[in-house]
């Protein structure tokens, strides 16, 4: 807990005088330094991102064989969640992965028989390695603000699994009703975000904000990037964020073998 704090204090710090964008690239580059490219194809026969923008994706250490492993989960999560709402994940039309990063968990869909599976990210070159590496994936770029270039009603699911994590205040409601506009009824969304999990890592003041069911946002200036950290309370997902889907529920994104520190909902449009 101190640990985390401290390490927030100076991130702090670093985005007052302007120099945390500089420091967090340096660190990303040391990272993806030292995760190496031991392993270039996954078991699923598709090719492996390069350390950096593993790195880019989960923002700690770009191991590849974690990397495989936490992609797998949270797909295998997201279906458990899927099915327990009565919905068939085989059965729909398309899907979209929303901040797919470079492809952590659209790639185990690859073999997934029926639905079209899209996946988008702002970052253009994590979606020019999709679109390079993942070729049953229809992968688009979009911006850091709505809206994207899909026509409303065009899916059946959306995911976006730490993207709201860090995101500002107001751009996490707008993306909130582009997910609505490209829901068809009935339709699925799965977010998950930091909350109860980690809310010892919150300093005092933060965590009486928090336990008011209040967001907490540091560094919402760099938004879009791994260094703005949003904490969501569970009162603020289900009063603000889901307040205009139904059949709001959560969920575990993780497994006993490997705890993953995010809370995730499920809710129908």
């Amino acid at each position: 807990m101190l640990r985390q704090q401290t390490r927030s204090r100076i991130a702090n710090g670093l985005d007052r005088t302007r120099l945390l964008g500089p420091v967090a690239r340096l660190r990303e580059g040391w990272l993806a330094m030292r995760a190496g490219d031991r392993l270039t194809t996954g078991p699923d026969g598709l090719p492996i991102p390069p350390p950096r923008l593993r790195v880019l994706v989960d923002g700690r250490g770009g191991d590849a064989e974690q990397f495989l492993l936490v992609g797998g989960q949270m797909s295998d999560s997201i279906r458990a969640a899927v099915d327990s709402s009565g919905t068939a994940l085989e059965g729909m039309g398309a899907i979209l992965d929303f901040g797919c990063g470079c492809g952590r968990v659209a790639r185990h869909w690859a073999t997934v028989d029926g639905p079209e599976i899209h996946a988008c990210d702002y970052n253009r070159e994590l979606v020019a390695w999709c679109q390079a590496n993942l070729p049953f994936a229809r992968t688009t770029h979009n911006e850091l603000a709505p809206p994207t270039p899909y026509e409303a009603a065009s899916f059946d699911l959306i995911y976006a699994l730490s993207v709201l994590s860090h995101l500002s205040e107001p751009l996490q409601h707008l993306w909130l009703a582009e997910f609505r506009r490209l829901l068809r009824p009935g339709g699925l969304l799965v977010l998950s975000v930091l909350g109860e999990a980690v809310r010892d890592r919150l300093t005092q003041d933060q965590r009486l904000q928090f336990e008011r069911g209040e967001l907490v946002i540091e560094r919402p200036r760099m938004a879009g990037r791994n260094v703005c950290t949003a904490y969501h309370p569970r009162r603020y997902v289900t009063e603000h964020l889901l307040a205009d889907f139904v059949e709001v529920s959560n969920f575990d994104l993780g497994s006993p073998q490997l705890a993953l520190m995010q809370d995730a909902y499920i809710a129908r449009r």
